[in-house]
């Protein structure tokens, strides 16, 4: 009996948390919203991430397209964004229908205004993030697109083929052997991880692409 009860537990406590987020969403402008999106990103929280988004663009989430947004939010949610000295801009759309952004996933209803979230990097560097978002009722909310079945098949194709390299790169690792061990060890402690890359290469053949993945699995071990 216990055991049936906690999948229902679990899933009322994310009902729950992603109900409390949407309240928050409630704005008079995007740009509360763009503080929303910033906390959620700061946070690392995927609840209060997918919670930002339009329950129609949130309906398209399940099983089989999870890898489809798992790539989007990773990606984001890597980043850290500076509080209180992002800039915010925001452009209405035209209201046409915006055409499929990649020719392989549809928009599950128009955004109406285009936010941009510009924060620096670096002393020479910024990055922008674009997000499509609607007000619906009093709340503004992200609007991503649902992907079609055979860019859910891509990105299954694409996952697949991740975990086998990073099986490999596992097997390499583990069938490293001293002195190259070591000495990849001691370059890397030395603040030479380039260096260390640039060896494992020589060494072994490898294209720089895996002797990187490998000197990677090798100093987080």
């Amino acid at each position: 009996m216990q055991q049936q009860l906690v999948p229902t537990v679990l899933a009322l406590i994310l009902s729950l948390s992603l109900a409390s987020h949407a309240q928050g969403v409630s704005s008079n402008g995007p740009e509360t919203f763009a503080k929303l999106f910033v906390d959620a990103i700061n946070s690392k929280s995927l609840v209060q991430r997918q919670a930002l988004l339009h329950p129609k663009s949130r309906a398209c989430i399940n099983t089989q397209t999870q890898p489809y947004y798992d790539w989007i939010f990773s990606r984001q949610l890597k980043r850290t964004i500076p509080v209180g000295v992002y800039r915010v801009k925001v452009e209405a759309l035209s209201g046409k229908p915006l055409p499929s952004p990649d020719g392989r996933s549809d928009y599950p209803l128009q955004p109406s205004h285009q936010l941009e979230i510009d924060f620096d990097t670096a002393p020479r560097s910024s990055t922008s993030i674009i997000l499509l978002i609607v007000r619906d009722g009093e709340g503004w909310h992200e609007v991503l697109p649902c992907p079609r079945p055979e860019a859910i098949a891509e990105i299954q194709s694409m996952a697949k083929k991740r975990a086998e390299q990073d099986r490999n790169v596992q097997t390499l690792v583990a069938g490293l052997a001293d002195p190259l061990r070591s000495e990849l060890k001691a370059l890397v402690e030395q603040g030479r991880r380039l260096d260390a890359i640039k060896k494992y290469a020589e060494k072994t053949g490898a294209d720089l692409a895996t002797a990187k993945a490998v000197v990677d699995a090798l100093v987080s071990k």
